[in-house]
């Protein structure tokens, strides 16, 4: 499951990613969601980066 925030006046879109049940898989997420924010990825039309977040903090 996942959530999404996203803040125009700073150009980000936050999607936090709920945390699974096993702490393996957690880490292996965290590690995807910390490689793809090193892309800066842009969302089309919007103009917004899109920043993966592990967790609700």
């Amino acid at each position: 499951m996942l959530q999404s925030v996203p803040d125009p006046e700073a150009g980000i879109l936050t999607v936090r990613l709920y945390h699974s049940a096993n702490v393996a898989n957690d880490w292996l997420i965290a590690k995807i969601c910390e490689k793809l924010n090193e892309t800066e990825m842009v969302i089309s039309r919007t103009n917004l980066r899109l920043v993966l977040k592990l967790g609700s903090a």
